[in-house]
């Protein structure tokens, strides 16, 4: 028997290791890694509360056993919920253990001579899983890991951080992201994959990355590049940025099933005037790059300070040192003096934390009163307490003392050799929230970028006031907080104990501006209830297992996951031995009821004998740790959330970077040129909007369709062009996408009733002529035929007045309609793509005399029902009603198509409506 667990090791560093207790195992050196063939990452967001699947499939094609390597780098703010091995079509799923009785298993083993592993890496601000199995020859194995994480909202918007980094190119590699808000989504960015270092500006977008508006409230994006667009494998973070509608300063304040959140960001605060302390090292270890990083930070943060803030800069070594003994009003006179002062300081001597700190609260606490004004101290470091107090915990306590009047205190540890616990500690304590520096390129826009984040002070002191009895006062998060920055987000949860008083209002109080108290009232009834389970839109077959366990709902999770968090914060703020244990003990209550992995759990995952697993070791000098007598290495530098999925090797690229901008859309097939056509590159895959009245229906607000002027029906083909973005006289001519057959779907149809199409393949022979669509009219009539190629329609011809032909162009790069054709109520439309022709048929109502391929949908009006994740994938549902009044619901998957998405029915679906497809057959040309 194996047995594997991983964990978070350490509170400190929050490191996810994975220790393994293995079979000995001989493996051929010379066998080639198990090649990965299916990556898809579904991300469903709800509220924004993400639930994340990873599955990853691989296959040996070896005739030897040969291991596979699947590690994962997750958000640091994340937890594991699930784990899933499947061999040989047996499922082993991992269960979440208190961490101790974990490593008892381990040791236990471990004493009978078994081989043990100890794996630790963790890239910027994330922790990291691994494992080594190994795969029997032609083996295939699939892992599918869970984890969730609430999207923090910073300098104002969602960012949900995705690591991929399979080190190989993979067949079949997606990720899909489905965002779920109560209030409208009024931004979604897609950036670059992006790699390890922050970059100044602005970026661009994802070019391959399609953003679709299902509704105002709901929006699907998915990322799906070919072999040959993957280049020799990707490797970095896919990121998707997103804000909500902020018009209602109230909030939005969610129930399901027994528990409740609150999200409050309001808008048009305006900002309060900051007095601002910088307590920044000088000691003798910054100097060097550190110093010069350090200063042009310092430059960077200067220009961002606001007229009306007030700052000191106290650089400390052993002793303090000031650039002015008192707080000097912004002005650019004084901002340059300051950059001088930073420019001329030096590195040397000691570190003495204990007087740089309690000095800045002494500075902060004298100026800083009821004055409308909010106080913030900034404080950073590279290394240990050397000089003065040297003790943690009495630096801790004179703080303490120093600072009644809770001044909040923002902590950076810059650098291996930083003092992390202390500078967490500190920012625990008092207020602030603590972020690791590191030593790299980007060390002086990581620090500025911080700044960032606490540049801006709307509120202070604010507090949530429910109505007494609301709640379950103990089992609420916290409902005040300190300081509120433009851009981030105030978030309350907890368990309701009376929803009619919930219901009935509630306040929130601060302060702002000009000592001012600032109210935001949530009137009566605008609580939105949310029913659990969710109300199934289509009918369940019978036959469905009936669930007699109950299920957490979303928000019960929810709840659970903050209160997790806000627990182990507590614990960096405490010194006592008895009130850390009775926290303890409240956090590893909630992890095993909810399954999650925390500092307290591990998930246990046994396997068969022959299974075998084999963790790596993984060598870093970003931190030590004493790993006693386990074998194993740890830490990369750190990057911001994410995930990244390898099956040869370490090292994922990370990083953070400036919000750009990415349009979202809304229709999947182009129009002619006209005055309100949204034109989209030419480098991109899309198509532009095609605006015709009645045959698409609309969704406000995103899109405004209008009836173009076709005028009657002509006898020649009707073409397009598409204005291309502009280009310097230096750039390289547009290339078309190099896509695979399983990510250009042939044929799709938009039905009465539905903003995308559905679309699908369908069984065609290569070299045959096939009855595409044709209609009867009184005089001449109208038929359009395609000779199907290796892939996909290779030429069509239509009979019109006259015969024309077209044949597929795989080097079009401008992504306009070869061919366009309106029908009376339907409409035709015809484009490149780099492996054929694809067709889209616009049904605005059912039609009669109509015959062919596409025409087997003009009865069928369609309704879309809902996206759902299943099995770790999404599939969406689709009704359809058929002239005669029968229904069908449709299970389909969702694909690229133009401009936005189609769902894409599979096999089994098109089968019911193409049984015989030799009856559209005609003769060759």
């Amino acid at each position: 028997m194996t047995i594997i667990f991983f964990s978070l090791e350490s509170e400190n560093m929050r490191d996810l290791c994975i220790i393994a207790v293995l079979l000995f195992c001989f493996v051929s050196s010379q066998a080639k890694s198990p090649e990965v063939y299916f990556l898809h990452v579904s991300s469903e967001i709800d509220y924004r509360f993400a639930k994340t699947v990873v599955t990853s499939k691989v296959v040996n094609k070896e005739p030897t056993a040969s291991e596979a390597l699947f590690d994962l780098t997750l958000p640091n703010e994340a937890f594991i919920t699930a784990f899933k091995l499947t061999i040989n079509g047996k499922e082993i799923e991992g269960k979440v253990k208190e961490k101790e009785q974990a490593k008892q298993e381990f040791e236990a083993a471990k004493s009978k001579g078994q081989s043990a592993g100890h794996i630790v890496a963790k890239p910027r601000e994330t922790n990291k899983f691994q494992i080594q199995v190994n795969v029997a020859a032609t083996e295939k194995v699939t892992f599918e890991l869970t984890y969730r994480e609430l999207l923090k909202r910073t300098n104002g918007l969602y960012d949900h951080v995705i690591y991929i980094n399979p080190g190989q190119v993979v067949d079949d590699l997606k990720i899909n992201v489905l965002i779920k808000e109560t209030t409208n989504i009024t931004t979604i960015k897609t950036p670059p994959i992006r790699n390890d270092l922050l970059t100044d500006g602005s970026e661009g977008t994802n070019e391959l990355a399609v953003v679709d508006r299902l509704s105002p409230t709901k929006a699907f994006v998915s990322y799906e590049p070919s072999r040959a667009e993957q280049e020799s494998g990707i490797s970095g973070q896919f990121i998707v940025q997103y804000d909500v509608d902020r018009s209602d300063d109230a909030g939005d304040l969610i129930f399901m099933d027994g528990y409740f959140v609150h999200f409050l960001a309001p808008e048009g605060v305006k900002p309060m005037p900051m007095d601002i302390v910088f307590v920044l090292d000088k000691s003798g270890s910054m100097g060097g790059t550190k110093m010069t990083q350090l200063q042009d930070s310092m430059k960077k943060i200067l220009d961002d300070v606001k007229a009306d803030d007030k700052i000191m800069i106290i650089a400390f070594d052993s002793y303090l040192s000031y650039w002015k003994t008192d707080f000097v009003q912004v002005t650019p006179e004084n901002i340059n003096n300051a950059k001088n002062y930073i420019r001329n300081t030096h590195a040397g001597g000691g570190t003495n934390i204990d007087l740089g700190l309690r000095d800045g609260i002494q500075k902060l606490t004298q100026i800083s009163g009821n004055n409308g004004r909010a106080p913030v101290l900034v404080f950073l470091t590279d290394g240990e307490a050397t000089v003065g107090e040297t003790n943690t915990e009495r630096i801790l306590n004179n703080l303490k003392k120093e600072n009644e009047a809770d001044i909040p205190i923002f902590s950076l540890a810059f650098g291996r050799g930083a003092d992390f616990d202390i500078v967490k500690r500190v920012a625990a304590q008092n207020n602030g929230f603590a972020r690791k520096i590191y030593e790299d390129s980007d060390a002086a826009l990581q620090i500025a970028g911080f700044y960032k984040e606490i540049s801006t002070v709307l509120l202070k002191d604010v507090k949530f006031n429910y109505v007494d009895g609301t709640l379950y006062d103990t089992e609420v998060t916290n409902t005040e907080f300190k300081t509120y920055f433009r851009g981030s987000e105030m978030v309350v949860s907890g368990k309701v104990k009376d929803l009619k008083k919930l219901q009935s209002g509630l306040m929130v109080n601060g302060t702002g501006i000009g000592n001012q108290e600032v109210e935001f009232q949530v009137p009566p009834m605008r609580c939105i209830i949310l029913p659990w389970p969710p109300i199934r839109p289509f009918p369940v077959p019978t036959t469905a297992p009936v669930v007699t366990t109950r299920n957490p709902s979303i928000m019960e999770k929810l709840w659970a996951y903050m209160t997790i968090k806000q627990l182990l914060k507590q614990k960096d703020a405490l010194d006592s031995q008895t009130e850390i244990a009775k926290l303890d003990e409240k956090i590893l209550r909630l992890s095993l009821k909810y399954q999650f992995v925390t500092p307290l759990t591990s998930m246990v995952v046994t396997l068969p004998d022959k299974t075998k697993a084999n963790p790596s070791e993984v060598q870093s000098s970003d931190m030590n740790m004493d790993m006693g007598s386990f074998n194993g290495g740890m830490s990369l530098p750190q990057a911001r959330g994410g995930i990244s999925l390898s099956s040869s090797a370490f090292g994922v690229p990370n990083m953070a970077a400036p919000n750009v901008f990415v349009a979202a859309s809304m229709q999947a097939f182009p129009a002619p040129p006209m005055s309100n056509a949204r034109v989209k590159s030419a480098q991109s895959n899309n198509f532009q909007s095609l605006n015709v009245n009645n045959f698409l229906p609309t969704n406000p607000p995103f899109t405004t369709i209008t009836q173009p002027r076709f005028g009657t029906t002509t006898t020649t083909p009707i073409y397009t062009t598409t204005t291309q973005r502009p280009t310097s006289p230096t750039s390289p001519p547009p290339s078309p996408r190099k896509l695979e057959k399983s990510q250009v779907p042939s044929f799709g149809v938009t039905l009465p009733g539905l903003t995308k199409p559905l679309c699908f393949d369908l069984p065609m022979v290569s070299g045959k002529m096939y009855n595409l669509i044709d209609m009867s009219v009184p005089t001449t009539g109208y038929s359009l035929h395609g000779r199907f190629g290796t892939n996909m329609i290779e030429r069509v011809t239509v009979f019109d007045e006259q015969s024309t032909s077209i044949d597929a162009d795989p080097t079009d790069v401008t992504k306009a309609p070869v061919y366009q054709k309106r029908l009376g109520t339907t409409s035709v439309a015809v484009k490149n793509t780099p492996l054929g022709l694809q067709f889209l048929a616009t049904f605005s109502k059912t039609r009669t005399n109509l015959n062919g391929v596409l025409a087997i949908w003009k009865e069928y009006g369609g309704k879309f029902v809902d996206i759902i994740m299943e099995s770790g994938g999404f599939v969406t549902y689709i009704e359809i009603t058929s002239t005669s009044g029968s229904q069908t619901v449709l299970k389909a998957t969702t694909k690229e198509f133009g401009d936005g998405i189609c769902w894409y029915l599979d096999n089994e679906s098109v089968k019911r409506f193409y049984t015989n497809m030799s009856q559209f057959e005609l003769s060759a040309p």
